[in-house]
């Protein structure tokens, strides 16, 4: 290339002008070009350098986005753990308060169901004394009617008379003539 070519020597006085001046405008070229492609890369450097410090900077941001997240998540864990521990201990007092109310509730059925019974027995008692009551009654009255029945009948005037401390004759003369049967004759 340019840089490999000799300088000639000139005659009497070292290298020749011409090519002196050639080599030092190639040179001045050269550097310039070099210069621009420095201004260039150094261009770019910085370009590189900006987007880096700018890559940093989010980086960076990320990093702290995601330990404030990270927080935000222990404490969300945190409150989701509390939340559940007052889950379960309430959860528990009302589990044992239900129970507590079922067992008072079945030991109230179960007296109530005691009375109940006790209740019953002494209805079906009074129903069987009532029903012995009743046959006894019933009995004595069929008794009463078959001898009124066979018996002759009296007249009113063969009744004794009734005591001074007792209802009055008349009274008593109105339900014996009812039972003595003088309205049936």
């Amino acid at each position: 290339m340019a840089d490999e070519t000799k300088l000639r020597r000139a005659w009497l006085r070292g290298y020749k002008q011409g090519d002196v001046e050639s080599k030092v405008a190639h040179a001045t070229l050269v550097e310039e070009q070099m210069q621009h492609e420095l201004g260039a890369a150094r261009a770019r450097a910085n370009a590189m350098q900006t987007e880096i410090s700018e890559l940093h900077r989010r980086v960076d941001l990320f990093r702290q986005r995601e330990e404030e997240l990270a927080r935000e998540l222990d404490e969300a864990r945190e409150s989701r753990e509390h939340l559940e521990r007052d889950a379960r201990h309430r959860a528990g007092e009302v589990l044992a308060d239900a129970e507590q109310r079922a067992a008072a509730l079945r030991t109230e059925g179960l007296r109530q169901v005691g009375e109940l019974q006790q209740q019953v027995e002494q209805l079906l008692g009074l129903r069987a004394g009532l029903s012995a009551a009743l046959k006894r009654v019933t009995q004595d009255i069929s008794e009463s009617l078959g001898r009124l029945a066979a018996a002759p009948a009296r007249a009113v005037e063969q009744i004794p008379p009734l005591m001074s401390d007792e209802p009055s004759a008349e009274g008593a003369d109105e339900h014996l003539a009812r039972w003595t049967g003088e309205d049936e004759s």
